[in-house]
């Protein structure tokens, strides 16, 4: 068992290539959004519509916990929604994992067995029947591999179990 409070924070190595990793994360839904889907997107401050409660990797909680700031924390918790929202907005913005930073988008995985894309999309940015094209899409599989093996290498480091995943309501900040 993983004691979130307790968390090791990762090596410089581990936490350049994570940065690295959310950097062309955010590059690339940059992209998408200020270019093919310029206007479409409807995801804007104070949508939480997709701000649920969930869990996440260790190595992202670490990151998380190691930039985290409880005196900004504040606001009223709901039961089903994100520990980090306060008035409908982030309260851990710049520190949000990679699922937080691709909501929104249409995301394609490829699936091998089936040989074709699988498609996940926002259904207040995209309408079932949208005729995505490749060029639409944010491709999911290679951002979550790195992330996995990034995530395998810091558990080892630190002789935690990798496949363990930590909620989001466990890094929330002691009410004040």
């Amino acid at each position: 068992m993983i004691e979130p409070g307790k968390l090791p924070s990762p090596t410089r190595q581990v936490r350049d290539a994570y940065l690295q990793l959310v950097m062309e994360i955010d590059r690339f839904v940059s992209e998408l959004v200020d270019g093919r889907l310029a206007g479409k997107i409807r995801c804007r401050p104070g949508c939480s519509a997709c701000c649920i409660e969930f869990s996440i990797l260790p190595l992202e909680a670490a990151m998380l916990l190691a930039g985290r700031d409880c005196r900004a924390a504040g606001g009223q918790r709901r039961q089903g929604r994100c520990v980090f929202l306060d008035d409908d907005r982030c309260t851990v913005y710049p520190l949000r994992p990679i699922i937080c930073r691709t909501q929104g988008m249409a995301l394609a995985y490829i699936d091998e067995i089936e040989e074709r894309i699988e498609v996940s999309a926002c259904p207040l940015n995209f309408a079932e029947d949208d005729d995505l094209e490749q060029a639409d899409l944010l491709f999911m599989d290679g951002f979550n591999e790195r992330l996995a093996a990034l995530n395998l290498r810091y558990c080892q480091e630190n002789g935690l179990a990798a496949a363990v995943r930590i909620a989001l309501a466990d890094l929330a900040c002691p009410p004040a």
